[in-house]
């Protein structure tokens, strides 16, 4: 049975065949990521993961598609929907929505344009992408900027193009040119990204640690793309800058911990600062892939920062306005540091930076540099231990690492 097939279908399964007295079998293809190797190594761990369906419902950019839409389904009560009140009368001083014999129905002249350009692919803007003038797709923003820069290569329906031409933020396009199948290179994004607290929602003690989840403006920062060759293991290629560095900025939900300093490394190392960086930034990485079924199977929905020497590490949804994911992480915050731990403390890599199987990640926008294994793991048994920390505010010569 293919690893693809979700973990509760493929419980379902074998369940069936054992009532009827047949012998089940499962066979789960393995990756070269973190949380491939921690399965490896604790294979009950995954028939005892659940995957968790979540959804943010106070997103702002779905919120409100989503009142127009029930509008148009059936009117709304005034006495329904008070968790959506400050939207519905938003729309209702927009003229979007009409109170009519105490419902709530929808203005169709004005809204139904509006319906009919929203796509639930995506929220906010995007990027049409076009193959020889003929529109292929769409990617939204801000992920476009990282997938579809000049020279990117973008993978379309299984085959890989170059892009060619991207105008960006006048026109919003992106033309894609075919290259030869035996291309032997794919493309990483370069980024810099500087989050702000906006809202704290809620905080609490994880093993110690201060833990906060909040709303998060993000500055994100485009500035060059790495050329890999296909096949590698280790995820670093040539970098390249851009002439004209892409720029965006978006809101979010997430969460910030203050992890505890790495005494003995830096104790030991020759570079103090970078020692202790390059583990936070480490860290950052582990618990994001680590967290992979914790949040429902989808770590790639999430973005971290680390901010320099500060030990302040964000993990956000990458969905603009959030899309849950942090949330389901800060519920679950303590698993996903224990098994974070297991999978750096059990990786075979004697490397200083660590490898694909522990601290790199494939959506490191440093090209997975600044990175140090054992210094991450330091921190990560301090956490487990119990150490305990303050959250701190963010300083201007903070360095960010993502």
């Amino acid at each position: 049975i293919s690893s693809t097939i979700p973990v509760n279908r493929l419980v379902q399964r074998i369940g069936r065949a054992a009532r009827k007295g047949q012998r089940g079998y499962a066979f789960l293809a393995l990756g070269n990521d973190p949380i491939s190797q921690y399965y490896k190594n604790h294979p009950d761990d995954y028939f005892e993961d659940i995957e968790k369906t979540y959804i943010d419902p106070k997103n702002p950019f779905v919120e409100e598609f989503q009142v127009l839409s029930m509008a148009c389904d059936k009117p709304i009560s005034k006495h329904e929907l008070k968790e959506h009140q400050e939207v519905i009368e938003h729309h209702i001083i927009k003229e979007n929505l009409i109170v009519f014999n105490n419902r709530i129905i929808p203005n169709l002249d004005k809204i139904n344009s509006i319906l009919n350009e929203y796509s639930i692919r995506g929220i906010g803007k995007s990027i049409d992408i076009f193959l020889s003038d003929t529109k292929v797709g769409d990617r939204i923003l801000p992920i476009a900027l990282e997938e579809l820069h000049k020279d990117a290569i973008y993978f379309l329906a299984g085959v890989r193009y170059r892009v060619k031409e991207f105008d960006y933020p006048k026109k919003n396009y992106a033309k894609l040119e075919r290259i030869p199948r035996d291309y032997p290179y794919y493309t990483k994004s370069l980024t810099e990204e500087w989050p702000t607290i906006e809202t704290v929602f809620e905080r609490r003690s994880a093993n110690g640690i201060e833990l906060a989840f909040c709303k998060l403006h993000i500055q994100k920062k485009v500035y060059g793309y790495v050329n890999i060759e296909l096949g590698q293991e280790v995820t670093q290629g040539e970098k390249v800058m851009l002439d004209t560095p892409l720029e965006y900025d978006f809101v979010t939900k997430g969460i910030v911990f203050h992890a505890p300093r790495p005494l003995k490394v830096i104790e030991s190392a020759e570079d103090e600062d970078y020692a202790e960086a390059s583990g936070y930034h480490a860290t950052e990485h582990v618990v994001i892939e680590g967290s992979n079924m914790i949040t429902g199977g989808v770590s790639q929905d999430l973005g971290g920062i680390s901010l320099g020497t500060s030990g302040l590490i964000f993990i956000y949804d990458g969905a603009i306005g959030g899309s849950g994911a942090s949330k389901a992480l800060y519920d679950r915050f303590e698993k996903a540091l224990v098994r974070s731990m297991h999978i750096v403390k059990e990786c075979p890599c004697k490397n200083e930076a660590g490898c694909p199987r522990c601290t790199f990640s494939y959506r490191c926008g440093n090209n997975n540099e600044y990175l140090h294994k054992y210094s991450a793991l330091e921190i990560l048994e301090r956490i487990n231990n119990g150490e305990k920390t303050e959250l701190i505010d963010p300083t201007e010569g903070d360095r960010p690492l993502v």
